[in-house]
């Protein structure tokens, strides 16, 4: 007898524009899985650390971590959809919609919004819409993505997909947002406030690895299945890849501290620049792109992170003149980025891992 392997991922002689993908997985959370977050990601904001500030918000509990609900949504959709992609290559418009609270049951969908093979052919780009629903069926996150496949077989144009309409209903826009709910607040309890001023450039002192067990136990936990992140009977120990969420969550926590207090954020843009394994150590630098004053409240704030691979931000880069232009607003080239630091700033060269950039909502 011969064994039958089977394949997991989008299968691209059949895939469409339109097409809904549901995710086999359906996880209710609880406390617990908050607390391990937070074990692997330092938070300081204490909307999700202490359950007064959360009731001040008129949280009934603890809030859940964005970044912790942006991986279920990424993670979620890895066995009908990523798993057979080659890369990760960003993610835009990633925003919580919805409170989350323990005893939610999640689930995802991703939707196809258009796929092309590059000018050489030699590869795809698909470009796709992942929610993340509770329960009741209200959306509670949602976020944008771009992935690198192997090149789609004739016919490259294809008609738009008529299977799962039945599910198209949670595609049909925003269901709400968090802002809204912060607007009602007619004052903050006190708390710690970093300063912060437009156009600084701040080099968070945190770095720390995510270690070999956490990526293993993360990558168990949140369902990621794609092999590269912890088979290494096929990869090789050297050969394993943290998840690219993982990898700017880590970098997100190593600037929370000087960004805080965050009551929510909405991720602009982010894309990977060089690849991640277990133990390399993460930082972050962040420049203040803007500050705008939304009430007597409110502010929101323009930050745009790189993360870093293996930098000691504060005795490497200390009275080090880095590109202003590696902090534009704007999505860069990972081309125009290494050439940037190769020709400017040679100390991170092959070293940044991540460029992002957020809407924080802080308090005024």
């Amino acid at each position: 007898m011969r064994g039958r392997i089977p394949s997991y991922g989008l299968d691209l002689a059949t895939a469409q524009p339109g097409q809904i993908l549901e995710s086999p997985h359906e996880v209710t959370i609880d406390d617990s899985w908050r607390i391990q977050w937070q074990s692997a990601f330092p938070a300081t904001s204490k909307l999700t650390t202490s359950l007064e500030f959360a009731n001040s918000c008129g949280f009934d509990e603890v809030a859940i971590p964005t970044a912790m609900l942006l991986n279920m949504t990424l993670c979620f959709s890895v066995e009908p959809f990523s798993q057979s992609c080659r890369l990760h290559l960003g993610l835009e418009n990633a925003r919580q919609e919805k409170p989350v609270t323990s005893g939610d049951t999640l689930r995802s969908f991703t939707r196809i919004d258009s796929l092309r093979n590059t000018s050489k052919n030699d590869a795809s780009v698909i470009f796709s819409t992942h929610i993340l629903v509770n329960q009741s069926g209200d959306r509670v996150f949602s976020l944008n993505k771009r992935s690198y496949y192997d090149p789609i077989p004739a016919p490259v144009e294809r008609a738009p997909a008529e299977e799962n309409l039945h599910l198209q209903q949670y595609f049909e826009g925003a269901q709400g947002s968090m802002v809204d709910a912060f607007r009602k607040i007619d004052s903050f309890p006190t708390s710690q406030i970093e300063p912060l001023s437009k156009g600084e450039l701040i080099l968070h002192p945190m770095v720390r690895p995510l270690g070999w067990t956490e990526n293993l136990a993360l990558s168990t936990l949140y369902r990621n299945t794609h092999p590269i992140h912890w088979d290494s009977q096929r990869y090789g120990r050297e050969g394993i890849v943290v998840c690219g969420g993982f990898v700017q969550s880590l970098a997100f926590a190593s600037a929370d501290r000087e960004l805080r207090q965050i009551l929510d954020e909405v991720l602009v843009h982010s894309s990977h620049i060089n690849t991640v394994a277990p133990e390399d150590r993460i930082g972050a630098m962040s420049r203040i792109i803007d500050i705008e004053k939304m009430d007597e409240n409110l502010e929101a704030v323009t930050v745009k992170t790189l993360g870093l691979k293996n930098v000691d931000t504060c005795s490497e880069l200390q009275n080090i003149e880095i590109p202003e232009a590696l902090f534009s607003a704007e999505d860069l080239k990972p081309s125009a980025i290494e050439a940037l630091c190769s020709e400017k700033c040679p100390v991170l060269s092959q070293r940044i891992a991540l460029q992002a950039t957020r809407v924080l909502l802080r308090p005024a």
